[in-house]
C-alpha cells in the first residue's frame, strides 16, 4: 500500500474514531433528561454511561491505530521519495552514457 493509500485509512479511522466516540450520546442525553423516568431508568442511565465508557475506549484505540498507520504512511512517502531519485539519477547515468562526474 502506498502511502497516499495509508494517510487517507488514517484520516478514514479518525473519522470512524470521532463517530464512535459519540454514538451512545444522544441516547445517554435523553435517558438522562428528568421527563424520561420509568421502571428501569436508574439501571438504563447507568448501562448508558458504561456504553459510552467503552464508546470513548474504543475511539481511543482507533486513534493509536490512526497513528501507527500514519507512521507507515510517512516511511512509506520517504522510501517513495528515494526510489524517485535513484529513478532520476539512472536517467540521468543513461543520459551521459554511464559515465559519472568527471573531474577537470
Amino acid at each position: 500500500m502506498g502511502s497516499a493509500e495509508l494517510f487517507e485509512k488514517a484520516r478514514q479511522l479518525d473519522a470512524l474514531a470521532d463517530d464512535v466516540e459519540v454514538v451512545v450520546d444522544t441516547a445517554a442525553k435523553v435517558a438522562a433528561s428528568p421527563d424520561w423516568e420509568c421502571d428501569n431508568a436508574t439501571d438504563v442511565r447507568g448501562a448508558l454511561g458504561g456504553w459510552k465508557g467503552k464508546a470513548r475506549s474504543a475511539a481511543a484505540n482507533l486513534r493509536a491505530e490512526a497513528s501507527r498507520v500514519r507512521g507507515d504512511a510517512r516511511r512509506a512517502e520517504q522510501r517513495e521519495e528515494a526510489a524517485r531519485e535513484e529513478r532520476e539519477r539512472e536517467r540521468e547515468r543513461a543520459r551521459s552514457g554511464g559515465r559519472g562526474p568527471t573531474a577537470w
